[in-house]
């Protein structure tokens, strides 16, 4: 007799327990419509843009997302930190726009001297470009700063994404070793490296 009632007993709770977790999950289908994830949110905000035209001689600094595709062919990573040219290039994308750029030119095929590497930058930001300061970094040496400001990226690229620097400046940080440039940072904003 002890034993059914135990039984019974362990029956009871385990129905009570599943009700309650039925009722757990409607909760969470519920918190689920209500706070859509991420993507869904950034699907709903952020449309392509209208402007797709490219404000750069070759795609860089405040293009879209499809003209990368189109010029270094697929991404190999996501949507948000996108990779072309195997490793050698890394894009972040806001609001579909290239908003940083990291270049790493010791992966490239094709070795590069300084100047070739400056060329090779100047034609991936935007054309309409105007150099604004250049530093070295005090603590670093081996770090080139240069600050832009141009009116094609202020035009393409939201004001919020500037989180307080001026809209329309970018900068340019190079690293570089004994022997040249090894790789370059291309974002949009005002440097908080201390120069």
């Amino acid at each position: 007799m002890k034993k059914n009632s135990f039984l019974m007993a362990l029956f009871a709770g385990s129905l009570v327990l599943a009700g309650c977790n039925q009722s757990e999950e409607n909760v969470v289908e519920e918190e689920d419509k209500n706070n859509p994830s991420l993507e869904e949110q950034r699907a709903e905000t952020e449309e392509a843009p209208e402007d797709q035209s490219k404000i750069t001689e070759e795609v860089g600094l405040g293009d879209t997302h499809e003209q990368f595709v189109e010029e270094y062919g697929e991404n190999q990573n996501n949507k948000e930190i996108a990779r072309f040219n195997g490793d050698t290039m890394l894009v972040e994308f806001e609001t579909h726009r290239a908003v940083n750029i990291e270049l790493q030119f010791e992966d490239m095929e094709k070795e590069m001297s300084n100047d070739e590497i400056l060329s090779y930058i100047e034609k991936r930001i935007p054309r309409d470009s105007e150099e604004v300061d250049r530093n070295t970094d005090h603590q670093n040496e081996q770090r080139e700063i240069i600050e832009y400001k141009s009116e094609l990226l202020k035009e393409a690229v939201s004001d919020e994404l500037y989180e307080g620097d001026e809209p329309g400046t970018f900068t340019v940080v190079l690293n570089s070793n004994e022997e040249g440039y090894i790789n370059a940072s291309l974002s949009i904003g005002q440097s908080d490296q201390e120069a």
